[in-house]
C-alpha cells in the first residue's frame, strides 16, 4: 500500500532448513587401517558457501593449503517458487492454545490451566529449494563407504521436522535424491592429483511462513451483563408464564458467571487472589484478560454463608499496588457495611489484663466492653462473673452482660469504636464482618 512500509521481520526459517540439512550429513563415518587399528573417523559436513573471511583463516592465510578430506559440503543449487504447490493466499487459520500456569516462585509449570492465547496463521508460501551435496575424497575407497551410507538413507526420501512448534503447519518437510554425479575428474583420470568430489542434487519442497499473529485470550472470570426492565416482563417478549424465571428484574439487575477456581483474601487495606492450596497469584493476569483497571473499579464481597443471597453485598475501591502485585489497595467503602445490630462497644479486651482503672478508665455509665476471656471471681475489680465473647456493660453501679454468648445463637452485629471494626457474631465466635477470605463466587471484581 502507498505511503505505508511492512514492518521488518525475519525468523530464519530458509537458514533453519539448511541447518537441518548439514546435520542430515554430519554423522557419517569412514573406516581407516593403521598401524595401531581400525579407526572410524566421523567425515565433517559444513554449509559450502562460506564466508571469504572465515575461508582464509581456515587456510592460515595462505592459498598453498589444500581442503581437508574427505569432507561433505552442502550448498544452495536453486529455489523457485512452486506454482504447483500455490494455495488459497489470503486463508487465514485460527487456533486456540492453552498454556500450564507457571509458578514463578518454584521455576516450575503446575498442573492447572494458565493463560489461553489465540493464535491466527496466514497461509505459507511454497517453494522448490535445491540443494546440492558435494562429497570431498581422496580415494575410491572413502567414496564408495559414504555413498553407500547415504544411498541406504535415502530410499528414495526422508521426511525432516524443522522445528518442534505445534502450531508451525509447515515444520514438516522431505528430501529427495534426484540425480547423482559419480565424479568430477574426467575420464581416463591419468595422473591428475585433483581431489575426486561426488555430487547429489535433492529436492526440498519448503514453505515460507509470514509472522502469525498471537493474542493473549480475554477469558472469561467474571461476566456482568446489565439486563434492562422495560414497562413489564412482556415488553421484553417474555410471557407472563415465564415471570418465575425471570424473577423480579430490576432496572440494574445483572448477571454474573465465575468460571475460575479463585480465592481472595482481603484484610483491612489490601486484597490478595490465591488458589487453593497455592500461593499469591499477579493480579495483572487476571485484569488483563478483562481490561484494566479504572478510576471506578471497585471489589465486591459476598458476606453471607449462602452463594445466592446477595442481600449484603461490602464493596471497596481498589487500585494497583506499585510495590506488591499480588495485592490490591482496597479501600473499604463504610456505607456498604450492614447495620449493627447491637450498641457499640467502647473497646475489645482481655478481662484479666485490662481492669477499670487498671488499663481501663473508671468505670463510668454506659461503659461496653466486648471480653475476649472469661470473668471469673479473682477478678474483683469487676465484682462478677462472666463469659469470653459476652459484652459487657457498666449501668452506674455494677457490671452485667447485656449479650450473653451463651444463649445467642441467631447472627449479630457489633462495632468497635476504638478500631472503627465491625464484627460479626456467627452463633459460636466473633469475626470480622468482612475481613477474611472469599471463596469463588462470593467475590467479584467490577472493572
Amino acid at each position: 500500500m502507498a505511503g505505508k512500509n511492512l514492518d521488518y521481520w525475519y525468523d530464519e526459517q530458509i537458514k533453519r532448513y539448511l541447518l537441518q540439512l548439514v546435520r542430515v550429513f554430519s554423522n557419517f563415518q569412514v573406516r581407516e587401517y593403521t598401524s595401531n587399528g581400525v579407526n572410524y573417523n566421523r567425515v565433517p559436513c559444513r554449509y559450502s558457501d562460506a564466508s571469504r573471511m572465515v575461508s582464509l583463516l581456515l587456510k592460515n592465510n595462505s592459498e598453498n593449503i589444500l581442503n581437508n578430506v574427505p569432507q561433505i559440503t552442502v550448498g544452495v543449487q536453486s529455489i523457485q517458487p512452486a506454482r504447483d504447490r500455490a494455495q488459497d493466499p489470503f486463508l487465514q487459520d485460527t487456533q486456540q492454545v492453552a498454556e500450564r500456569e507457571w509458578d514463578a516462585q518454584n521455576g516450575v509449570y503446575t498442573s492447572n490451566q494458565g493463560n489461553l492465547y489465540t493464535t491466527k496463521r496466514y497461509m505459507p508460501v511454497p517453494y522448490n529449494l535445491t540443494i546440492q551435496v558435494d562429497i570431498w575424497t581422496s580415494n575410491t575407497d572413502q567414496k564408495l563407504q559414504l555413498l553407500e551410507q547415504i544411498f541406504v538413507l535415502f530410499n528414495p526420501s526422508i521426511q525432516l521436522q524443522s522445528n518442534d512448534n505445534p502450531l508451525d503447519w509447515s515444520s514438516v518437510f522431505e528430501v529427495e535424491m534426484t540425480d547423482i554425479q559419480w565424479s568430477s575428474r574426467s575420464l581416463p583420470q591419468g595422473v591428475d592429483e585433483q581431489l575426486d568430489i561426488a555430487t547429489l542434487t535433492f529436492a526440498v519442497p519448503i514453505w515460507i511462513s509470514p509472522p502469525a499473529k498471537v493474542q493473549r485470550q480475554k477469558i472469561i472470570q467474571q461476566i456482568v451483563n446489565d439486563i434492562y426492565k422495560t414497562a413489564s416482563v412482556a415488553d421484553l417478549g417474555y410471557d407472563q408464564a415465564y415471570f418465575d424465571f425471570f424473577g423480579s428484574l430490576d432496572a440494574d439487575a445483572q448477571v454474573i458467571v465465575s468460571p475460575g477456581n479463585l480465592n481472595v483474601a482481603v484484610d483491612s487495606n489490601s486484597a490478595t487472589l490465591t488458589r487453593s492450596g497455592e500461593t499469591a497469584l499477579v493480579w495483572s493476569d487476571l485484569i488483563e484478560m478483562q481490561g484494566e483497571l479504572s478510576d471506578v473499579s471497585r471489589l465486591e464481597l459476598n458476606i453471607s454463608s449462602d452463594i445466592d443471597d446477595r442481600d449484603i453485598i461490602v464493596t471497596g475501591r481498589v487500585t494497583v499496588n506499585p510495590i506488591e502485585p499480588t495485592k490490591l489497595i482496597f479501600n473499604l467503602d463504610p456505607d456498604t457495611l450492614p447495620s449493627s445490630s447491637l450498641n457499640s462497644v467502647d473497646k475489645i479486651i482481655d478481662p484479666g489484663n485490662s481492669r477499670p482503672g487498671n488499663g481501663l478508665p473508671a468505670a463510668t455509665l454506659g461503659q461496653r466492653y466486648l471480653i475476649t476471656e472469661d470473668i471469673i471471681p479473682a477478678f474483683t475489680e469487676w465484682g462478677f462473673e462472666a463469659n469470653a465473647n459476652d459484652i459487657i456493660e457498666y449501668n452506674g453501679t455494677t457490671w452485667t452482660v447485656t449479650f450473653n454468648s451463651q444463649a445467642v445463637t441467631n447472627q449479630e452485629w457489633v462495632t468497635n469504636d476504638f478500631t472503627n471494626q465491625q464484627y460479626r457474631w456467627t452463633g459460636a465466635e466473633w469475626i470480622s464482618s468482612w475481613q477474611g477470605t472469599y471463596n469463588p463466587g462470593f467475590w467479584r471484581l467490577i472493572l
